[in-house]
């Protein structure tokens, strides 16, 4: 089925918090993974559309991510962070560089923390987890989630936005700008049929599709003239090695492309198949459709953002369940995974393409 985010304000009432000087600008904590910090980016781009003229907006971001955030033109600095806590060498930048606000997108207390390190005088961010102590105005904490959701993540990070001024409830995707270099090395342009297949997801089994299903997959589009690239972290080899033994045409990168190479490789190719998953993310943020198989996670709360999606949902009663392993056993451990059939997928596909 075609994948349309569902956006909505919340009643309780959010603090508007008023900003008196802005100094040189807004401090953003990003999020820790590619998959949320995709998420966050239409909130943070409507935070930039609420600042001043002449106020730059500073991310502070874990090193592996940074690349993402150099992507967007509407950024003016990206702070990496060299550990998991900001240390010495970034809060002596900050400190020169000077925000008068700072707005923390994840719940954790140690995002809180960072910028509480900063001593950035507005410290804006979600209640819970002793996180009031450190910031100085805070929203209500992010509610917890049983079952299936009623609207997409994203409300709650626009929800965040919404405390320094109005915000539009919008899925659009903020512009962002990748070089075409690396997909262009490995021969990879746009109108070529090309499919990439991105089989893993970081937060386990029970969201990852069978390899055996991308392999099929992967068959049926080379057999209709299409070409295959196979994506993924190191993790991902051993999937990608199985789909590569079913289809010896396949483009096998899996484990090779940093995160740059990565953005221009789905930024040029003309479809994706993937999990609930960054890289699924990722490409619908760059503009490129695909087709999502979701299994333990619910597309209500983390579909695509961006391009055109088809999101396809196993009927079986105990999905969403959010467990990293399926806790079933039998012909039911993965049932939720193993009902979408590689055709499925395909006719999802052909709509799309």
């Amino acid at each position: 089925m075609e994948f349309n985010p569902i956006l909505q304000k919340f009643s309780r009432p959010v603090p508007r918090v008023q900003i008196k000087r802005w100094y040189n600008g807004l401090l953003l904590r990003s999020t820790n993974w590619l998959g949320d910090l995709l998420m966050t980016l239409p909130a943070a781009y409507q935070l930039r559309r609420q600042m001043p003229e002449g106020c730059g907006l500073f991310v502070l971001v874990s090193k592996p991510l940074a690349a993402l955030w150099r992507a967007c033109p509407w950024v003016d600095v990206v702070i990496p962070m060299a550990e998991k806590r900001i240390s010495g060498p970034e809060i002596r930048l900050l400190q020169r560089l000077c925000p008068g606000v700072a707005v923390t997108m994840p719940n954790s207390f140690g995002s809180a923390w960072d910028v509480w390190r900063c001593r950035t005088p507005i410290r804006i961010g979600r209640a819970g987890r002793m996180r009031s102590l450190l910031l100085t105005h805070t929203l209500p904490s992010w509610p917890r989630q049983h079952g299936r959701a009623e609207m997409h993540q994203l409300s709650y990070y626009l929800e965040l936005a919404s405390a320094l001024g109005e915000v539009e409830l919008t899925a659009q995707c903020p512009p962002l700008q990748v070089s075409a270099e690396a997909a262009g090395s490995a021969g990879i342009r746009r109108g070529e049929s090309w499919l990439a297949l991105a089989p893993g997801a970081a937060f386990g089994p029970a969201k990852q599709w069978p390899a055996a299903n991308f392999a099929i997959l992967a068959q049926q589009w080379h057999q209709r003239g299409g070409r295959v690239v196979l994506l993924g972290a190191g993790k991902e080899i051993g999937a990608a090695q199985e789909i590569s033994r079913s289809c010896p045409a396949a483009l096998n990168l899996a484990g090779q492309t940093s995160l740059e190479a990565l953005m221009s490789i789905l930024a040029n190719v003309d479809l994706l198949v993937a999990n609930d998953s960054g890289a699924m993310h990722l490409a619908a943020a760059l503009g490129t459709p695909g087709v999502a198989v979701f299994g333990s996670t619910d597309p209500v709360a983390t579909g695509p953002l961006g391009a055109p999606w088809r999101v396809l949902v196993a009927s079986a009663a105990c999905s969403p369940c959010f467990q990293r392993e399926c806790p079933l056993a039998g012909a039911q451990q993965y049932a939720c995974l193993r009902e979408i059939r590689p055709e499925a997928v395909l006719a999802e596909l052909l709509q799309l393409r």
